[in-house]
């Protein structure tokens, strides 16, 4: 019973461990390897910036880093944007917080889209605030702006209403496979679980013991007395007195 169970937990176990990694997928609009906000503030910003590819098509990202790893600001940024997602079309802010620098880099038709003149709007709200958390959320505000009141957006209006219905369509696993990952689990545990315990099922216990005897092994027919030691007693033989 105790091997069954280990047995189970086990096959949950690497159920939920395939589940979570099925269902984990990165798509980060904030890079900061320079640790400058809090997972709540992180959490609140990719939201935001979501909401914005959803609405626009537009995928727009930030790069808070101290270290650029010997690369130069652009080729780190572009770096950073390949990495962490699949849009095509969409721009990135860097900022190296070790010497107050500042790289943008944007891919696809994000200039048809957010031409230079909407990037410094973007880059100065960023840098006007006091705080990484507010500078990140005015920079957000600023580029949903800018595209809602369409100042960036090109005169194709069509090219950004393309991207917004295929920006939906993001590589990755819906939460339906969630379940449906630990019940294959479940499944392949349970199938292998029996599997071992139906070759146990060949010897059942017996009440008797002569079942485990082979017939007539156990008549005896003859016996004998074997001795391994013996014990030698020595004494001294008694001497005669001579009478006179």
């Amino acid at each position: 019973m105790t091997k069954r169970f280990v047995a189970i937990l086990i096959a949950v176990i690497m159920s939920l461990t395939l589940m979570i990694s099925a269902s984990a997928y990165t798509y980060q609009y904030i890079s900061d390897s320079a640790g400058k906000l809090t997972y709540d503030e992180i959490d609140e910003l990719e939201a935001y910036a979501e909401d914005i590819e959803s609405s626009y098509g537009i995928c727009v990202m930030l790069c808070i880093t101290e270290d650029t790893d010997g690369m130069s600001d652009i080729g780190y940024a572009e770096k950073i944007y390949a990495e962490n997602t699949d849009n095509e079309n969409g721009i990135i802010l860097l900022h190296n917080d070790s010497d107050n620098t500042y790289a943008v880099f944007t891919s696809g038709n994000a200039d048809e889209v957010i031409d230079s003149e909407a990037v410094n709007e973007m880059r100065t709200a960023y840098d006007s605030n006091n705080s990484y958390y507010g500078g990140i959320s005015d920079y957000y505000k600023a580029a949903e702006s800018l595209l809602a009141n369409g100042e960036a957006v090109s005169d194709n209006q069509e090219t950004v209403t393309t991207e917004n219905d295929t920006s939906d369509e993001k590589d990755g696993v819906g939460i339906i496979w969630i379940p449906v990952s630990l019940g294959i689990g479940l499944l392949i545990g349970f199938l292998i679980i029996n599997s071992i315990a139906s070759k146990n099922k060949s010897v059942h216990m017996q009440k008797n013991a002569t079942v485990y005897t082979r017939p007539g092994s156990m008549i005896i027919t003859g016996s004998a007395d074997n001795f391994l030691y013996k014990n030698v007693e020595r004494k001294e033989k008694p001497k005669q007195e001579n009478k006179k």
